[in-house]
């Protein structure tokens, strides 16, 4: 009896495998703690912290190495 109920899995995955697939996204969607208005804005807020704190520090290393290029091609010539 299993061995049947495989075999009509089979078909029907062959018959339509966008339809299975979509099943199977809706199920695992079903899953997903999705976070609150809250959660969400606090990490909208942390990323772009984050992201601007990231830019200032490669921001300062760019204008310390622009620089100290500069300084070096006057010495070396």
């Amino acid at each position: 009896m299993a061995t049947s109920a495989k075999k009509a899995a089979q078909k029907n995955k062959k018959k339509n495998p966008g339809k299975s697939f979509l099943q199977g996204v809706k199920i695992e969607m079903k899953k997903v703690i999705w976070p609150t208005k809250k959660e969400l804005i606090n990490y909208t807020v942390m990323v772009i912290v984050a992201t601007i704190v990231v830019m200032a520090i490669i921001a300062a290393a760019d204008g310390v190495f622009s620089e100290l290029f500069k300084l070096l091609q006057l010495v070396v010539g």
